[in-house]
């Protein structure tokens, strides 16, 4: 590949070394579909047979991530004949989640999307991220006709490389630009070597045929380029419309403009249920356009003639660099890329030609590329919008970025809107920019970003356009779902024929009729966390304990003893984070020593020859008693007994 920065060193040898392999790899590809669609052809009107599965719950494939699942007695419903299975694994009553949704006909299962929501404070502490639970599709993997994935963001891609050895590495179906993006991701986890990925064209309108499904890709408008939605049919002629993240742009700057006849040709395909985004089903009328943005990008870059202008964005919003690299082009200024996920996602947009430029244009962030170059001919490009910790924009504003320090002048421009509960940590990098005397913009001084989500207009143009019999608001909390239902209602949707799900909720379709049934049986879903390399559950003894230290603090004592008669050597040594004043610190330590003491020794003198866990629960209870009702707080204990 040619390395058209010039200054990124060796960050992108994963690229080129991933494109030499290309061709074999496209022919391997190429050569996995075509057996795959004979296969399904000929298995078309036949019900597929259930394959011997294997007892041995562990992995084939081994990544560098855990990726086993908590085990569940968990099956789904048996599913009738003819009928079609919908069920959302992830997505609702979460934001920015870990979107994934199967459908199933007879045996085949087709899985979709497969991301991350990143971790809170209340319920993943200090955690890394939460991912879809599919435990119960273990029993199932087998079945598993293939992965089909809409677009590049985290919250839809994530996850596959902690799910992927799980359910035995099925094939990948996405668009070229979501591909170049994953691989990185998988190419860490050490898994994209045993992973088979089948390039998809979102402008073919023919179906790609994945088990027992038919499934058209629609390339669609969005905030990353290379988005679809997805068609799916089942031999039931029951099909399904999937808008993902959508918005409808007739002026974008890197797409095509929104399609509107071929979203009218859905409906005289025919659609049995729309799923259809409720991300701003909030916001009224119609979202703003990526040319609007870029009008007024224009015209800060032509008039900014004081030291640098520093614009903070997603890096996935390729659009928006383009945007930029237009107009320092048109008013002889430099672009330079601040940001890992900055540099591996532009480089991959230029090699794929989402990105154009002249030679020079853009360069990478560092103190050698800057020589020469007036401040206020300097455009810097960074990630950290959103107040990410390590960011590079978070360690600007801390005077840790090893190529920049924000100094007086220096105007910073957000790019983007806050995330719903990020507020308070983007207000704090921003009152951090002001204090090194930075000009801070934001949306709401100027019109410098939009979402790539629809609003009401564009949402009841989605229903007019498809007409469907049934309607699933999908994403985030049930607040933002209702109103877009009423937004459904409001243009003659039948209450009846909306559907409000929780995660887990199983779906079946009629065949021809369409009439639905919603079980009674939901799928036991829990909350998935990847904590470092390891795997495991929100509500477990790991986040109980972190939950208690946060809250209430940590004790340690430890007793040296007499490994014969256990009588008490030495003094009693205590360690205590967080859980006294300096000014009571002698006092409340003293008084633990004495209680200490006492609790060890009167139950030694009855129970003599106790065991020691016994003997540590009763010194932990009795102190936890005791703490609180002395000092108010409840510690975590941890009592040591060591004989010597």
């Amino acid at each position: 590949m040619k390395d058209f920065l010039n200054e990124l060193d060796n960050e992108l040898d994963w690229l080129n070394n991933s494109q030499n392999q290309n061709p074999k790899k496209v022919e391997k590809q190429e050569e996995k579909t075509k057996q795959i669609n004979t296969q399904n052809k000929k298995n078309q009107n036949k019900r597929p047979q259930n394959r011997k599965r294997n007892e041995d719950n562990s992995n084939n494939v081994m990544g560098k991530f855990v990726s086993r699942f908590p085990e569940t007695k968990f099956y789904l419903p048996t599913l009738r004949e003819g009928y079609t299975r919908y069920v959302p694994i992830g997505w609702n009553d979460e934001t920015w989640a870990k979107n994934m949704w199967m459908v199933q006909y007879w045996d085949d299962i087709v899985l979709i999307d497969c991301g991350l929501q990143f971790a809170s404070w209340n319920d993943m502490l200090w955690a890394n991220y939460s991912i879809p639970d599919v435990s119960f599709l273990w029993k199932y993997k087998d079945n598993i006709k293939g992965f089909v994935i809409t677009h590049a963001h985290l919250d839809h891609i994530w996850a596959l490389k902690h799910i992927l050895p799980a359910i035995w590495m099925p094939t990948l179906y996405w668009t070229k630009l979501t591909i170049w993006i994953v691989k990185k991701g998988l190419e860490e986890a050490g898994i994209l070597s045993k992973t088979t990925l089948v390039e998809v064209d979102a402008d073919d309108t023919t179906p790609l045929k994945i088990g027992a499904f038919d499934i058209e890709f629609f390339r669609v408008n969005h905030s990353v380029p290379d988005s679809a939605w997805l068609y799916i049919k089942s031999p039931g002629w029951v099909t399904f419309l999937h808008t993902w993240d959508f918005k409808i742009d007739l002026t974008p700057r890197i797409d095509k403009p929104a399609d509107l006849a071929r979203i009218w040709a859905f409906w005289e395909k025919g659609v049995t249920m729309l799923l259809s985004d409720s991300t701003w089903s909030i916001r009224k009328w119609h979202s703003k356009s990526e040319e609007e943005v870029w009008t007024a990008l224009d015209e800060i870059v032509q008039k900014h003639h004081r030291w640098r202008l520093i614009v903070a964005t997603f890096s996935s919003w390729i659009s928006r660099v383009q945007q930029l690299i237009d107009s320092a082009e048109r008013y002889d200024k430099t672009i330079f890329l601040s940001g890992r996920s900055m540099l591996e996602n532009i480089a991959i947009a230029k090699e794929l030609g989402y990105i154009k430029m002249k030679p020079g244009i853009v360069k990478k962030m560092t103190p050698k590329n800057t020589e020469g170059i007036p401040p206020h001919k300097q455009i810097i490009i960074t990630t950290g919008s959103q107040w990410e910790e390590f960011s590079a924009l978070s360690r600007m504003a801390e005077w840790r970025h090893n190529a920049v320090e924000i100094i007086r002048w220096d105007t910073i421009i957000f790019s983007s809107s806050v995330v719903p509960g990020n507020e308070k940590s983007v207000v704090t990098i921003i009152n951090k920019l002001i204090k090194l005397w930075a000009t801070v913009i934001t949306k709401d001084d100027w019109e410098f970003h939009t979402w790539g989500h629809a609003f009401q207009d564009e949402q009841k143009m989605m229903l007019k356009l498809t007409k469907p019999k049934y309607f699933t608001p999908i994403y985030w909390d049930l607040y933002f779902r209702h109103i877009h239902k009423q937004t459904a209602i409001s243009i003659g949707m039948k209450e009846e024929n909306i559907l409000l799900l929780d995660n887990g909720n199983i779906v079946d379709f009629a065949p021809k009729t369409w009439n639905v049934f919603k079980s009674r049986i939901k799928v036991p879903l829990k909350q998935i966390i990847i904590d470092g390399y390891g795997i495991g559950i929100a509500d477990s003894h790991v986040i109980k304990a972190r939950e208690k230290m946060m809250n209430s603090w940590v004790l340690v004592i430890n007793y040296k003893v007499d490994k014969t008669t256990k009588a008490i050597l030495w003094h009693i040594k205590l360690e205590t984070r967080w859980l006294v004043h300096i000014d009571e610190v002698r006092y409340v330590h003293r008084m633990i020593i004495k209680k200490a003491k006492e609790v060890y020794e009167n139950t030694i003198k009855d129970v003599p020859d106790m065991e020691e866990k016994d003997l540590l629960k009763i010194i932990r209870t009795d102190l936890e008693q005791f703490l609180l009702k002395r000092t108010d707080r409840e510690p975590m204990i941890i009592p040591i007994i060591t004989e010597v």
